[in-house]
């Protein structure tokens, strides 16, 4: 019973987010045809880029075990992964050797720890990312794919990082694992995290701003799709780094990890937006026509100019793309295409 009412859940958000997609084709078909034929073939065209070819090149990827259901054979997994790892080209990239002296299980943590801290990098780069982006997104089609994408390159990258990619049948178990994750709410946690983001920011003096409810919605939002990445991003790293499971549920991990690891990561972002939430409720005159459109795309970019530091400008224009694709991803496709094509 809980397979078909999840199904049915995932069939239902299916139908409401392509239900969506053509509504906005029909808008833009109504204004023009040939605009709504546009926007149609633009609509296909990034779904083919940023979801259809990362899981083509995943599937090119070598196959690559996963973790075993018996202690005996543990052993035989750890040193196929260690033959694996000698042609890494992470590793050779940070010229790291696996050591030849010590047992198979030393040998096999002490690359398992460095293959972990380039994995920390991805996952923070994608959640960031799509914190952003899903935050100042307004429609729930283009959060679709902002999702979507989010999640499918994140695995090829963590795939790619640890050489090869899981078997068939497993990547159809971590599939599932993710629709199952993102249709009930991911855990219990997500829950809490976003009651714990609401109270955090949510002071007296805050809610004195006329947008802020919006705000709040956007960003908690964000933050419920970070942390629903990052519990993926860990179900992944788990997969190509454990060598033994009694069953799938052993991949996911325990609700405080996720929350812990996701606030790591967006606990500065949302420092920098309370602080120009608090600028501006101290500002006795301010011109609130400038937030009417997107005021969270508004307050992020204020709070981006003063608050991050000019070293880190390239985080900076990371965060100004992620932005970008979260407001118009087809306006971001395009001008993407037109520069490459330019080159």
């Amino acid at each position: 019973m809980l397979k078909r009412l999840v199904l049915f859940v995932i069939a239902l958000f299916a139908y409401l987010i392509l239900r969506e997609m053509l509504n906005f084709y029909v808008l833009a078909y109504t204004a023009n045809p040939y605009l709504g034929y546009l926007v149609l073939v633009l609509l296909i065209a990034i779904l083919a880029y940023f979801v259809i070819v990362p899981l083509y090149r995943i599937s090119r990827l070598s196959g690559d075990p996963g973790p075993v259901r018996k202690r005996r054979k543990e052993l035989e997994l750890m040193e196929m992964r260690l033959q694996r790892r000698s042609s890494n080209k992470y590793l050779k990239g940070i010229e790291f050797e696996i050591p030849h002296t010590g047992s198979i299980a030393e040998r096999y943590e002490s690359s398992s720890i460095e293959l972990s801290r380039a994995c920390d990098e991805i996952r923070r780069k994608y959640v960031v990312h799509l914190f952003y982006s899903s935050a100042v997104s307004q429609y729930g089609f283009i959060d679709a794919i902002l999702i979507f994408s989010a999640n499918v390159n994140m695995v090829k990258e963590i795939f790619t990082l640890y050489t090869g990619r899981a078997t068939g049948r497993d990547l159809w178990q971590i599939a599932k694992q993710i629709y199952y994750s993102v249709a009930i709410g991911g855990s219990e946690g997500v829950e809490f995290a976003v009651e714990e983001l609401i109270s955090k920011l949510g002071s007296e003096t805050l809610k004195s701003i006329p947008f802020f409810d919006k705000v709040m919605i956007s960003i908690a939002g964000g933050f419920t799709n970070a942390v629903l990445l990052s519990r993926i991003s860990l179900i992944t790293e788990n997969y190509c780094r454990m060598t033994y499971i009694e069953s799938t549920r052993d991949l996911s991990p325990d609700p405080g990890e996720i929350l812990s690891s996701t606030k790591a990561i967006v606990e500065e972002p949302i420092r920098h937006i309370k602080k120009q939430l608090n600028d501006i409720a101290k500002q006795k005159a301010i011109d609130f026509s400038r937030y009417a459109i997107n005021p969270t795309r508004t307050v992020i970019e204020k709070a981006l100019d003063k608050f991050t530091p000019q070293s880190d400008e390239e985080d900076t224009q990371s965060v100004k793309r992620s932005i970008a694709i979260g407001l118009n991803p087809l306006k971001y496709f395009t001008q993407r295409r037109a520069r490459k094509s330019k080159k």
